[in-house]
């Protein structure tokens, strides 16, 4: 036990039991219970805030405006099926967003930055799929990932052109908008970050920040498409916070922004990376062919 973590210790007058460490996170058996400790941080302001707009979905907190640490109760989770788990957390995300949704007056600045910023994604991922297509094309023989990749390659175009033409049609359009939305983003979506007992807690606030609700969906469906369709998730987060049209185009626009795949000279694991990714794109696709 570092100094540091017995200075924290001292000063909240904690009679530890024992104490385990998992990454960065130090847990602290008490006699009467147990607490959470994570150093040189300190969420206070964040807490305070989502107390003032009524979302008390994290763990109790003990901190102090100036400590240097991040003090909260230990709550034991309960064991759920995992596809429960995930349309729990996309609904605590929904919750969270609507609790602390404000109005903000319109910055065209920052609204040519978003769109310069997606705009320059979109061209830089044509030209590096153009001249890998180009670099395999040479090949004699196509290892099973180069061909799995060229034979797809069709649909990554697709959506770089949809989201191309898309991104055009949403910045003109918000720019006759009076205001834009933001609320808190979590910013660090993961199913670690969402514990079930009695309640649910969100924990893990340290990237958390005032921006688009879309940017916190993207996040979420990015790594749990393989479980639900994205009819399914706008389905589950608008029943708790609705988005309006805008706001649903840029989250379409920037699901369809395909990554950039790496091949290396493991063949196995580029064809599973490439696999991955088409099937995510393909769910995209079809989504985006109905809603033509």
């Amino acid at each position: 036990m570092n100094n540091e973590l017995k200075k924290v210790i001292l000063n909240n007058h904690l009679h530890p039991l024992g104490y385990q460490k998992i990454r960065n996170v130090y847990i602290i058996k008490d006699k009467d219970r147990s607490y959470v400790i994570k150093l040189n941080t300190n969420n206070y302001d964040i807490y305070k805030y989502l107390i003032s707009r009524d979302f008390f979905d994290f763990p109790e907190n003990f901190n102090k405006k100036n400590d240097n640490y991040d003090l909260s109760e230990y709550i034991e989770e309960i064991k759920i099926e995992y596809e429960q788990k995930v349309n729990d957390l996309l609904e605590e995300i929904a919750l969270l967003h609507k609790k602390t949704s404000y109005k903000r007056e319109l910055d065209l600045d920052n609204i040519k930055k978003i769109y310069e910023s997606i705009k320059e994604d979109i061209v830089k991922s044509k030209n590096y799929y153009y001249n890998l297509n180009d670099g395999i094309d040479k090949n004699i023989f196509f290892s099973p990932s180069m061909y799995l990749l060229i034979r797809n390659i069709s649909l990554l175009y697709y959506l770089l052109e949809y989201s191309e033409k898309e991104i055009d049609k949403w910045y003109q359009s918000i720019q006759k908008e009076k205001g834009i939305r933001v609320c808190l983003l979590h910013n660090n979506i993961s199913l670690e970050h969402l514990i079930i007992n009695e309640n649910k807690y969100l924990i893990n606030w340290d990237k958390s920040y005032f921006g688009n609700p879309v940017n916190d969906i993207v996040s979420f469906y990015k790594k749990y498409y393989q479980n639900l369709s994205l009819e399914e998730v706008l389905k589950i987060y608008e029943n708790k916070n609705k988005l309006s049209n805008l706001e649903k185009e840029l989250l379409l626009i920037k699901l369809s922004l395909p990554e950039r795949i790496i091949l290396t000279k493991d063949t196995f694991n580029d064809t599973k990376l490439i696999n991955d990714e088409l099937f995510y794109l393909t769910k995209i696709y079809d989504y985006v062919k109905k809603s033509d």
